[in-house]
């Protein structure tokens, strides 16, 4: 079942309106993907967790969006909260419109699925894995994260795709340039 944009957009800024409470690094989401028996968080586990909302019914999924999960590192977790200090009730804010992992409004939770494409073994605390994401109705969407571990987590420290060429860092630096030069 697909949504209408003005769902999306209304379910987008109810989710703002709630987004201020902040998770502790290594919680539940980011913790299942580690691998005792190695005593290292497993990375593909990490991957399959960020991606494991997508694949609930909506009326299953508590619809927070990707921005407030605590999957992100603490330099994209510090940019997030400066991005959504422009969030209104009056307007959508820029890469608000969209859930970030999927690039989509729109997905099909019965046939989401993420493919982990081959990569390197993590170097020490970092790790870059390309992804390929397909949302629904024979539609797939590309990218390469990278990701850092924190403690007994992997957390994104940023993504590049088609919606983000440069990072999702760069997007959101952006983003409030935006934001400051449209307030001055």
């Amino acid at each position: 079942m697909r949504h209408s944009l003005p769902m999306v957009i209304a379910g987008s800024l109810a989710l703002a309106a709630c987004s201020a409470r902040a998770e502790p690094k290594g919680t539940a989401e980011t913790r299942e993907a580690a691998s005792p028996e190695r005593g290292t968080p497993d990375v593909d586990a990490a991957v399959r967790a960020f991606y494991q909302p997508y694949t609930l019914p909506f009326e299953e999924s508590d619809n927070t969006a990707d921005w407030d999960r605590p999957i992100f590192s603490a330099a994209v977790r510090a940019l997030i909260e400066e991005w959504k200090k422009g969030f209104s009730d009056d307007e959508v804010a820029e890469l608000q419109d969209f859930a970030w992992l999927c690039e989509c409004q729109d997905w099909d939770p019965k046939s989401f699925n993420v493919a982990i494409e081959p990569h390197p073994a993590p170097m020490v605390d970092r790790a870059e894995v390309p992804v390929e994401v397909a949302i629904g109705w024979n539609e797939i969407r590309s990218a390469r994260m990278s990701l850092v571990r924190d403690g007994d987590a992997w957390l994104i420290d940023d993504i590049r795709s088609e919606t983000f060429p440069d990072g999702l860092k760069a997007a959101l630096e952006q983003a409030i340039a935006h934001r400051g030069a449209d307030a001055a």
